[in-house]
């Protein structure tokens, strides 16, 4: 079995050159500085010294085993500190979130964060909600803010936490649908339908709940949301998205918002986390999250503009 006396006897051994000197050093004796060598060079099947000569000569294997002696000997330095200093412990949490909440609640959040709590490095990934729930489930992940997941609430060990409801709308350039409001959902079939792709959660929700009302799937996607927007904006079509966010991003565009019959269901977004031993910390975050979340105002606009 590989030990750290063992690492440590070999470090010394090549740093004072002989294997008297590193006895005296390590307080042992010459017999079983030699016996922790000879454990070390049974445990990783490498010859470590050239025995021929006098001198602690390393062999090739040993000049590769003495780098990742040293750096696996610090690794166990910052281990053992970590006790005797648990106030400056940094806690770690990847977390997962969707271009929406990138491009309205998360800069002011991370912030704001950052400044309460120096003690918790967050990693962030921008994604589209399939890729960051994909990423959740194989443990790359420690928190994402989604869509909802029916599959997720069914799982054991993951802990969920509402963040907002993402009221939705049908929007167009002014004057491409000229039906009087509210429309037919089938009367809007006439027109391109552009979509967030496969990878999305929110379009897929959508995109399922309109085939369920009769309506053509999409004909033009794309996973960027802005791309999205301009689009719309462009008279390429009409699409479904984030209603009062859109409408401030888009207020001197000539957008419009189409009021449909019957009316779009509203978006669940959750937080989403693993439980276990960091579960406290996990939560406080998502109930942190969960008082931050705004999808509706992009971060780029002031109250005055918004």
């Amino acid at each position: 079995m590989l030990t750290l006396k063992q690492l440590e006897t070999f470090v010394q051994v090549v740093e004072l050159g002989t294997f008297e000197r590193a006895s005296q050093r390590l307080n042992a004796t010459q017999s079983t500085v030699s016996k922790r060598i000879s454990e070390l060079e049974q445990a990783t099947g490498l010859p470590l010294f050239d025995r021929s000569r006098r001198n602690a000569r390393l062999t090739e294997e040993g000049e590769r085993l003495l780098e990742l002696a040293y750096a696996t000997l610090s690794d166990a330095r910052r281990i053992l500190e970590l006790k005797a200093q648990p106030e400056h412990m940094l806690h770690r949490v990847r977390i997962g979130f969707t271009e929406l909440a990138a491009l309205t609640w998360l800069p002011g959040f991370l912030r704001d964060y950052t400044t309460e709590r120096p003690d918790i490095r967050l990693d962030i990934t921008i994604e589209m909600s399939r890729t960051l729930y994909q990423q959740f489930q194989d443990g790359e992940l420690d928190l994402v803010v989604i869509p909802q997941v029916p599959d997720a609430f069914a799982q054991p060990g993951v802990e969920t936490q509402l963040l907002e409801e993402v009221e939705m709308a049908f929007m167009a350039r002014e004057g491409l649908v000229d039906d009087p409001h509210p429309i037919p959902l089938r009367a809007l079939d006439r027109h391109p339908l552009i979509s967030q792709g496969k990878r999305s959660g929110f379009a897929q929700d959508i995109n399922r709940w309109l085939s369920h009302q009769g309506m053509a799937a999409a004909t033009l996607t794309t996973d960027n949301l802005l791309a999205l927007v301009g689009l719309v904006t462009a008279g390429r079509g009409i699409s479904v998205l984030p209603k009062r966010c859109v409408q401030r991003l888009a207020h001197e565009q000539g957008l419009e918002i189409l009021e449909t019959t019957p009316s779009l269901p509203s978006i669940s977004y959750y937080a989403l986390y693993h439980g276990g031993v960091r579960i406290q910390l996990l939560e406080e975050l998502a109930q942190r999250l969960a008082a931050a979340a705004d999808f509706t105002r992009p971060f780029f606009l002031s109250e005055r503009e918004a």
